[in-house]
């Protein structure tokens, strides 16, 4: 029989290839799996589980002084050489810079200004005539106080008040005297007529005596303005003078740079001829020297004395050679500072700080304008002379007028004395005409030394004036020499010292470069001045620290004996709703300019759910970490990524603590080797 027609033998074959094609299937199942699973990303995992977290606001700042002091000053000078550089620790007064010896800017302007104000003072001096005993009292600091012209004026006011009080009681007396005389008198007799001619003409003469005060007082004020005018001509010519010391130190600063060629070959000839010198006083001295060896081995025996004698030729030609060399090489060096241009350099610059030939140009049209003004105050001077003039003609005319006037008085009141004598009441008339004489002369004498008073005020005022504007002027100088002296004194050998005890932070000038007027040239960090350090934290960060915490220093054992304390806890300028600025007091070896970084913090707290701070994740839709979870497979369990969505709590270095709907213990993702998402199979490390 056909063992393939056999059923037995069928079924053992289909038994043994049914088991076969299981086992080869589960071979290959087993492989695919493991080839799938290490194709899986691989995960670290750890427990979510309750835990303690110390919170801490970290930030990287750079340290600044506290207080730096900006070394400066108020002149342009050139620097010679620097002294110090940036972090060498100085004294008070110690050496930082040193400066060229050299008249600067502010010393010529200063000396300038002085001579405008001497100027001024001797103009004003020949002008108002002062007394020499004055002006040496004024240049002496020997005047009279304010208090003591205020006395003296005053009791020029008070003559003034006495005499116009003697002026009004007289007048009233007259006026009192002519009342009686209506009362007296012949009633047959009628002497209203020759009364009224009494009482017009002493109208008419009163009104000529203030015509003549008035006349006076245009005179005293014409006089007034002739002064004002003669010091305005005063003041122009100074500006004048001003103007042109102006032009010519332009035309100096012009005549240097246009002159310097000419200079420049002049001293190369000086020194062509010392050098030409020199070398024949050596020649000479070679000479000399070789006649002096001669000498000496003809004469072996000769005296110290000859021998000395012989030598004074050569001693004598050795020091002229020594002067030639001096005086070449003095020569060289004006030659060499010469063609370093540093005077025509200087002059060039500062011709062209003041405008060049534009300026120059301004500057003579300043003092052409000046001149015509000058010329201007001179023509104002003569015709207040000439209004002074008219002024005192005026007033020769009103008091001949004045004169007329009384002579008429004196007629009226005679021709009223003879009408009313021609009565019974005449020795009454007489008597009281009498009293109306004396009344009058009384009036006559007030007025007279009113006037005189009131001159004599204006005279004070004058001179009080005049002295407290020369007094004001001599000040000026005084000040203005003062302040010469000092710019002097700091022209020759000048350093800037160091202000304060204290670290040099920063060097701004080298030796060779010009400073400028309150230009900071170094800033010094003051000693016993500490150094700060600022950084932005959040608002919520800052709400966990409180001005006094002490912060750590990140790499804390690279640096010796630093401590950061946080001192304030301000907005941020930058973002003051989201944002405070934190500042630390640094102390310790540190400088400014270092970088620190720093940690703050120290309140702990315990939380439920605490995860490693790689746990952490964050996408589009927020913070969320990943944990996993086992499915059962029939060839094993299968781990599965799955993600919850977190709110973050606290956070220090390591850990975080989060709230999420977690019972705790779960597994979560920390690190993988490949991109975990959400819902994805993973594999977990051995």
């Amino acid at each position: 029989m056909n063992e393939n027609t056999n059923p037995a033998k069928r079924r053992e074959w289909v038994k043994n290839a049914a088991i076969i094609f299981l086992s080869i299937m589960l071979v290959l199942t087993f492989f695919s799996n493991t080839i799938m699973n290490y194709s899986l990303p691989e995960v670290a995992t750890e427990y979510v589980q309750r835990g303690t977290i110390t919170e801490k606001v970290r930030g990287t700042g750079t340290i600044t002084a506290s207080d730096p002091y900006n070394v400066s000053i108020s002149e342009s000078r050139v620097i010679s050489s620097v002294a110090v550089k940036a972090g060498d620790e100085v004294k008070k007064g110690d050496p930082l810079f040193y400066l060229e010896d050299m008249e600067s800017t502010e010393l010529l302007d200063a000396e300038k200004e002085l001579n405008s104000l001497i100027l001024a003072y001797q103009l004003a001096v020949i002008t108002e005539s002062m007394e020499v005993g004055t002006v040496s009292n004024i240049e002496g600091d020997r005047t009279l106080s304010l208090t003591q012209k205020q006395q003296r004026l005053q009791s020029a006011i008070s003559m003034v008040d006495a005499a116009q009080a003697e002026y009004d009681a007289a007048t009233l007396q007259v006026a009192a005297v002519n009342k009686e005389l209506g009362y007296i008198g012949n009633q047959v007799v009628d002497t209203t007529n020759e009364k009224n001619a009494v009482s017009n003409a002493q109208r008419e003469a009163n009104a000529a005596g203030q015509a003549v005060a008035d006349a006076q007082a245009g005179a005293a004020q014409a006089s007034e303005n002739v002064g004002i005018a003669k010091n305005n001509v005063l003041a122009k010519e100074a500006e004048l003078a001003s103007a042109k010391a102006e032009v010519e130190s332009m035309q100096g600063l012009k005549d240097t740079i246009d002159n310097y060629p000419g200079l420049l070959a002049a001293k190369e000839n000086e020194v062509s001829v010392a050098r030409d010198e020199k070398e024949k006083i050596n020649s000479d001295l070679e000479d000399l020297n070789n006649a002096y060896s001669q000498w000496e081995a003809n004469n072996p025996d000769a005296s110290p004395e000859e021998m000395a004698k012989q030598k004074e030729a050569v001693n004598q030609k050795q020091s002229e050679l020594t002067a030639a060399e001096g005086k070449l090489q003095d020569l060289e060096a004006e030659l060499e500072s010469l063609k370093s241009a540093n005077a025509v350099t200087q002059a060039q610059e500062e011709y062209n700080r003041r405008g060049g030939d534009a300026g120059l140009s301004s500057l003579q049209a300043n003092a052409a304008a000046k001149k015509n003004e000058l010329d201007q105050a001179k023509q104002a001077v003569i015709d207040a002379e000439n209004r002074v003039s008219e002024a005192n003609k005026e007033v020769a005319n009103r008091q001949n007028e004045q004169s007329s006037k009384t002579s008429a008085v004196t007629s009226a009141q005679q021709a009223l004395t003879d009408k009313e004598n021609s009565n019974d009441n005449s020795v009454n008339k007489a008597n009281v005409s009498n009293q109306l004489l004396d009344a009058q002369d009384r009036q006559a004498k007030a007025e007279t030394n009113l006037n005189k008073a009131k001159e004599e005020l204006s005279e004070i005022q004058k001179e009080l004036l005049a002295e407290i504007n020369l007094e004001s002027q001599n000040d000026a100088i005084e000040l203005q020499q003062e302040k010469v002296e000092k710019l002097r004194e700091k022209s020759v050998g000048a350093t800037i010292d160091a202000p304060v005890d204290g670290i040099v932070m920063t060097v701004n000038k080298a030796a060779g470069e010009k400073t400028e007027p309150e230009e900071a040239l170094a800033v010094m960090q003051v000693a016993g001045k500490g150094f700060t350090l600022v950084f932005s934290a959040t608002t919520e960060q800052a709400r966990k620290l409180s001005v006094g915490d002490i912060a750590e220093l990140q790499n804390a054992w690279y640096y010796d004996n630093v401590k950061a304390t946080l001192s304030s806890i301000k907005p941020d300028p930058d973002d003051p709703a989201q944002k405070k600025q934190l500042t630390f007091q640094i102390e310790g070896d540190v400088q400014s300019g270092q970088s620190l970084s720093l940690s703050v913090g120290q309140k702990s707290s315990d939380y439920e759910l605490v995860v490693p701070n790689s746990a952490v994740r964050e996408d589009n839709n927020g913070k969320f970490i990943l944990i996993v979870e086992s499915k059962s497979s029939p060839l094993g369990n299968r781990y599965i990524a799955t993600r919850v969505d977190v709110e973050v709590l606290a956070s220090d270095d390591t850990h975080t603590a989060i709230s999420a709907g977690l019972y705790g213990y779960e597994y979560v993702i920390t690190t993988a080797t490949k991109p975990v998402e959400a819902g994805k199979q993973v594999r977990l490390t051995d």
